[in-house]
């Protein structure tokens, strides 16, 4: 699983967490879950940094 912190132009920031994927699609960033469904989505023309950090699955 990762952690997502998603750091926008404006200053804003958001955390998305137990996500096991991402992917980049007509200029959208997608967080998926494990049945590949979207759970998060932002446009990158707003986004300045994304920085993903793998965590250990933990039950």
């Amino acid at each position: 699983m990762a952690r997502y912190e998603i750091n926008y132009l404006d200053g804003n920031t958001d955390t998305v967490a137990n996500a096991p994927g991402h992917e980049w699609s007509g200029g959208i960033f997608l967080v998926l879950d494990a049945q590949k469904r979207t759970i998060y989505l932002a446009p990158t023309a707003n986004i300045r940094s994304i920085l993903i950090h793998n965590e250990e699955a933990t039950d």
